[in-house]
């Protein structure tokens, strides 16, 4: 059969990506505006992101401790768009386009990380991910956070791999500017970074070097130092904007991105609770709970004399509980890491007639990424241990780590993963394209143009 145009066309792996980023637009668009409208769906989390707005929207009131348990990025965004007399349609179609820019985003990660191949198919997957249209129909900050973490991340690889200085700089710069975004809709954004940097610096410390090259001098750093500066002098205006704001609302109690920390440790760390009351003399209780604990029918209540936001008297009870249980504290701490991965379905989802999409993508999630990433992980072992440490594949998991060892300190549950399934989808897809097996050998080590080139 004669090659026509058409079937020339078709033949190109980009025009099939397009073809099903097409219909993941028309499945999300379908999704937010008819199946699944999120005005409809306004409660807990959800509530306290819409009332929050509000009244900065209509008042320029002074904010207070409860109002910073969250980072401010969201509710800010909120109280712009429905300033004016705007409803909460504006705030549903932004999100519509932010979950649309979620796919090519991740497909840049993939690219930057691997190559085109991998950016391709992570691409494709990512435009029918079902969590990725779940929380762009949700006033939840995922979609933001999923977003802005997975560009910064796209753009610090991307600074790794170029070879002119003056690009490599931009692209760090980049990477900071939207770190900070991120840091600003979800607090876990900053410990994914310091984990991808320690990484990076622990590869160059034990890897080998090139022919020639000095074995240890701080020539090989430099690269690694420079863009570690420059990605946090771009972050630092953000970060500083949203640290003055958390430590005034928090009554100079000094907080960077929210003051729920503390309170999520007690709550990871008080015994088998569904919730804690958060009662201080003289004034209203606060309850909070876990969804892991609620999906684990954890049903007692604990309740404490003192306020959700005061920081070192929640961390003082935790660390109480867990030197006098310090067996049963570290079973949680392994509980959460357990219900973060491999929880039956992600919040708030299975309160909602979307539950069976919520359980069936988690089932996806396990069987097309979780175990696959092992596997990946073993076959990276079996090069050796200097040679996961020196991966691109020990990078793209640094994340991943953080979030475990988060998750380990406060409480787990899968919408706390949802963010970083990015990371997931990336080495999953470099596995099944053949990007991962064609992989330079990491054990020399390569000055970066960095170093010595113009741009």
């Amino acid at each position: 059969m004669p090659n026509t145009p058409a079937r020339t066309v078709l033949k190109r792996p980009l025009v099939w990506v397009l073809l099903v980023y097409a219909c993941g637009v028309a499945i999300r668009a379908f999704y937010t505006f008819a199946a699944h409208p999120p005005e409809n769906f306004v409660g807990s989390d959800m509530y306290f992101y819409v009332t929050l707005a509000r009244r900065l929207a209509a008042t320029a009131g002074p904010l207070m401790p409860w109002d910073v348990s969250h980072p401010l990025g969201y509710p800010m965004l909120l109280s712009f768009l429905i300033s004016g007399g705007g409803s909460l349609a504006r705030a549903a179609s932004l999100q519509f386009v932010v979950s649309c820019l979620v796919p090519p985003a991740l497909g840049l990660l993939g690219a930057a990380a691997y190559g085109r191949r991998t950016g391709l198919l992570a691409f494709a997957f990512g435009s029918l991910y079902f969590p990725f249209i779940e929380y762009g129909a949700l006033f939840l900050s995922e979609i933001y956070f999923i977003l802005s973490l997975t560009l910064a991340f796209a753009a610090l690889f991307a600074a790794r791999r170029t070879e002119r200085r003056g690009a490599a700089l931009a692209l760090a710069a980049a990477g900071g500017i939207a770190l900070s975004v991120a840091a600003a809709f979800k607090s876990v954004a900053l410990p994914a970074a310091l984990f991808f940097f320690a990484m990076e610096g622990a590869a160059l410390a034990i890897a080998r070097p090139a022919a020639g090259r000095a074995p240890l001098s701080f020539a090989r750093f430099k690269p690694w130092l420079v863009r570690g500066a420059v990605v946090a002098v771009a972050a630092a205006p953000l970060l500083a904007v949203q640290a003055r704001a958390c430590t005034r609302a928090n009554r100079g109690n000094v907080c960077v991105t929210g003051n729920k920390m503390a309170s999520d440790f007690l709550l990871g760390h008080y015994g088998r609770v569904a919730s804690i009351e958060w009662k201080p003399e003289g004034y209203d209780f606060v309850q909070f709970g876990s969804p892991g604990a609620y999906l684990r029918h954890h049903n007692d209540r604990a309740r404490v004399p003192f306020a959700m936001t005061d920081g070192p008297a929640n961390t003082a009870a935790a660390w109480r509980w867990i030197g006098a249980h310090p067996g049963e504290a570290i079973v949680l701490s392994l509980d959460h890491v357990y219900d973060t991965f491999l929880g039956p379905a992600m919040w708030p989802s299975f309160e909602h007639s979307s539950w069976p999409l919520a359980q069936l993508s988690q089932y996806v999630f396990i069987a097309l990424l979780f175990f696959p990433t092992l596997l990946v992980g073993a076959a990276l072992a079996r090069r050796g241990a200097r040679v996961v440490a020196t991966s691109r594949t020990a990078l793209v998991f640094a994340p991943i780590a953080a979030l475990t060892v988060t998750v380990a300190i406060a409480t787990g549950e899968v919408r706390y993963r949802i963010p970083f399934d990015v990371f997931f989808i990336v080495i999953v897809c470099a596995f099944a394209v053949g990007d991962f097996a064609a992989e330079a050998d990491p054990l020399a080590i390569q000055p970066l143009s960095l170093a010595g080139s113009r741009a």
